[in-house]
């Protein structure tokens, strides 16, 4: 898998690597700039002729499959009771929920996850709960902004 990544975005899979496991241990730790900085950096290695932002799954998929290889338990379109949260994902010690807007605001993301109640099937859960939203720009094809709360 981590091959076939290197090839299509023409990056050397020693690089793959080290981003990955930076995706890992700010996952891990709950650093969500760390986080931030790192899917940026994904998303800045998507040659331009690939590129198509015309909807907010583009970035849903590059996140749930940045997540996916650290090896975290990630889920996308997670129903609940009043919703669905974007991204659910889980470490050891954190459940993370994470809504994301394109071209819109990382802090209507993060209303949206507290209006809908995306993290109370979990409240049981002994994790501490972190609440991101992310709003990602399409014109400059980075995130935007983030919020971020623990719940």
């Amino acid at each position: 898998m981590d091959g076939l990544l290197s090839e299509y975005r023409e990056m050397p899979s020693e690089d793959s690597v080290a981003l990955i496991d930076d995706v890992q241990t700010a996952l891990r730790t709950a650093n969500i700039k760390g986080l931030i900085k790192q899917l940026n950096a994904l998303i800045a290695t998507i040659p331009y002729d690939h590129w198509n932002a015309d909807t907010e799954s583009i970035f849903t998929i590059i996140t749930f499959l940045a997540f996916k290889l650290t090896g975290v338990d990630v889920y996308t379109e997670v129903h609940s009771a009043k919703g669905r949260c974007d991204v659910l994902a889980k470490t050891e010690d954190y459940i993370y929920v994470i809504e994301l807007k394109l071209d819109g605001s990382a802090a209507e993301a993060l209303q949206q996850i507290k209006k809908k109640g995306y993290l109370t099937p979990y409240a049981s859960d002994r994790r501490k709960k972190i609440a991101v939203g992310i709003s990602f720009s399409s014109e400059n094809r980075e995130v935007a902004e983030h919020l971020m709360q623990e719940l």
